[in-house]
């Protein structure tokens, strides 16, 4: 997709949920040997076990979860506990700063990037981080209009398909 990346602090989220590209049907996690590039390349420790890779997964389609539907009650219930098992409680530090005990085992990337989400979700930033309205991408964006109403992850291809289905929907005729 042909989008400008989100600032920094946010673009390890951006770049672990689009490990998965579901309107190429493409998965840069979907064996270890590819996990393991994705993670060199993004500065972490490769992997070894299948059940690391797992949770890699369940972590990234649980933040998708999250940016897609931020109201859903079961989905923050879950991205809580994943945050207290892998950042452990807040804590403020001298300045007022926000850190994390890191309670829990390390969680490479998952806890940089849960750790991320909460930080910059509490600044606002993360509010610009948003799913691809599409049902069948969910690609995740950085919203950098000024409105903060970005729906689309690229308007040439989901925007268009969207609004192009809308259009047919709307010139078929009723059904008695």
């Amino acid at each position: 997709m042909a989008h400008d990346p989100a600032p920094a602090p946010l673009r390890l989220i951006e770049s672990l949920c689009n490990t998965a590209t579901h309107l190429w049907g493409t998965d840069q996690l979907s064996t270890m040997a590819d996990a393991n590039d994705w993670l060199r390349q993004n500065g972490f420790a490769e992997i070894r076990q299948p059940s690391c890779l797992a949770e890699l997964v369940a972590a990234r389609e649980l933040i998708r979860a999250f940016l897609i539907d931020r109201a859903d009650e079961g989905v923050r219930a879950r991205l809580n506990t994943l945050a207290q098992s892998c950042l452990g409680a807040p804590q403020l530090g001298p300045a007022g700063s926000l850190t994390f005990s890191n309670g829990g085992a390390p969680s490479w990337p998952v806890g940089p990037v849960v750790e991320a989400l909460f930080l910059h979700g509490l600044s606002g930033a993360g509010e610009r981080l948003k799913a691809c309205a599409a049902p069948d991408c969910h690609y995740v964006f950085y919203d950098h209009s000024r409105s903060r109403t970005g729906t689309w992850c690229d308007m040439n291809i989901c925007g268009a398909r969207h609004k192009m289905r809308r259009h047919r929907q709307r010139g078929r005729p009723q059904e008695p």
